[in-house]
């Protein structure tokens, strides 16, 4: 499309130079063609009639040769010699003419008024005949000097008139073209306008997106988002975006922080409808005015359920549906980390079912299973903060990481788990501790000073998981970089 409207630029640019130099080339030769006919023959005409009048006053004025006035012949005299020097500049024709003009001029002036014998004489044998020489010759240079003025006349009507078709032509030929390009462009905006109604109508109900003014209210959103919504675009129209798309207020402060200077966010969304959580893949992308002021944002989204699904999958236990040990090396290793920068307490945890082999050999796997669920829920149920996680790592063994404010805080804590677990009361005949399925525990408090890798603590741990099942139903748990001290619990 711009290609194109280039081209027709290029031609209409084009056809206005060329109309504009021909317009000077014939406006220029009309002026020159006028100019010469005025310079030249119509001079020349204008002075040879004058000369003619000039020739009868001196004529009439010698009829009497006692009152010739000499003073004002010689005036007559010296402005014809002027018009016949203007008259030898002017002719375009034989500058013969012009001489034999000269001449006849002076045989006739000197013939008519004065002699070569005494001061005044009257009229002489064939001063008549030299007078009518001299008129004839002025007669047949003024008749040429008048043709000559009409041809350049003519010329300068016929140039005006080639312009005026030339003209009237080029402005039809530029009418014609400009109505062929105003059409022309016509139909492709009109099919600009279809194909961007079109794109938009494709993008409505194919796009998850919507656009937020300054205060964060939705002013507009696609089909496509609203459904996957499960609500209206009228029930969401210019309500904040915060209500609608974020339900956790940190992801909500850090993307309007980041927005409102001026930079993109990138994050994923957990959007609730009814019974069913969805997830959302979300870029906001900043908006601004041409002067680079901010004037709102732009969501675009994309549907990550199936995504987050499989990353669920693949990151829990299929039984349990606790965090599995694929996960488990990762969360440590941050945790740790993330503990050591702030300075905060973190407590590592391994749980294990007592007498476990002996629960399945009585009441068989299936019965095994419900207890695995039953204890998965007590720790999901305990260890659902943002910063605490529980995994199964296999067979009845179980993980679990969360912040402990001090050492006594996080053994009361397990302490909880444990006799939760115990008052489940699921009957197990075959313990050697109780006539219900209990834990036993091996933990390890660590304050969030020194160094600290996640798999050494969590070997620590085990080995006081080891040291809790030589009496079961025990919690034993340590502080991290200090000798055993042991604080065992009946």
């Amino acid at each position: 499309m711009q290609k194109y409207f280039k081209y027709q630029f290029v031609l209409v640019m084009f056809l206005m130079f060329l109309i504009g130099i021909s317009s000077i080339y014939f406006l220029a030769n009309i002026y020159f063609t006028t100019q010469n006919m005025y310079e030249h023959p119509y001079r020349v005409s204008n002075e040879l009639k004058q000369l003619r009048i000039s020739i009868h006053q001196i004529n009439l004025a010698s009829q009497d040769s006692a009152d010739i006035d000499f003073q004002k012949v010689g005036q007559q005299d010296s402005t014809n010699r002027l018009s016949l020097g203007e008259i030898a500049k002017s002719y375009q024709d034989d500058i013969a003419e012009v001489t034999l003009l000269k001449q006849l001029y002076e045989q006739w002036l000197t013939t008519r008024v004065y002699s070569a014998d005494s001061e005044l004489i009257g009229p002489a044998i064939g001063e008549q005949e030299i007078f009518n020489q001299l008129l004839a010759e002025i007669e047949v240079m003024s008749r040429f000097a008048d043709n000559n003025a009409a041809e350049l006349f003519k010329k300068a009507q016929s140039d005006a008139l080639l312009f005026a078709v030339y003209i009237a032509g080029a402005l039809l030929l530029a009418g014609v073209l400009a109505l062929y390009l105003y059409l022309r462009t016509l139909t492709d905006l009109r099919e600009v306008a279809a194909n961007r109604k079109q794109y938009r109508y494709l993008i409505d109900q194919n796009v998850m997106i919507a656009a937020v003014e300054q205060d964060g209210s939705i002013f507009e959103i696609s089909n496509q988002l609203s459904r996957f919504l499960a609500m209206s675009k009228q029930s969401v129209l210019n309500k904040p975006i915060k209500e609608i798309f974020f339900s956790e207020n940190g992801q909500f402060e850090e993307m309007w922080q980041d927005v409102t200077s001026g930079a993109n966010w990138h994050g994923e969304l957990k959007i609730i409808c009814d019974t069913d959580t969805k997830w959302l893949g979300v870029d906001v992308l900043p908006m601004q005015d041409s002067d680079f002021s901010y004037s709102g944002f732009r969501l675009l989204a994309q549907d990550i359920s199936d995504k987050k699904s499989l990353e669920h999958i693949s990151i829990t236990d299929t039984l349990t549906g606790l965090l599995n040990r694929r996960t488990l090396d990762e969360t440590l290793d941050r945790v740790t980390r993330v503990a050591q920068r702030h300075k905060e307490s973190v407590t590592i945890a391994m749980l294990d079912v007592d007498f476990f082999k002996q629960f399945n050999d009585t009441y068989g796997h299936a019965a095994g299973d419900n207890v695995l669920t039953s204890l998965s829920d007590v720790l999901s149920g305990m260890f659902a903060r943002a910063n605490d996680y529980a995994f199964r790592v296999g067979g009845e063994e179980f993980v679990a990481v969360f912040n402990g404010k001090d050492v006594e805080t996080s053994l009361a804590y397990l302490e909880k788990v444990r006799l939760a677990v115990r008052s489940l009361n699921i009957t197990h005949e075959h313990s050697k501790v109780d006539s219900c399925v209990t834990i036993s525990i091996g933990a390890v408090y660590f304050d969030g000073n020194g160094l600290a890798e996640g798999q050494l603590i969590l070997s620590d741990a085990d080995s006081n998981l080891y040291r809790a099942k030589e009496t079961r139903n025990h919690t034993v748990q340590t502080i991290h970089g200090k000798p055993p001290p042991v604080f065992e619990t009946d």
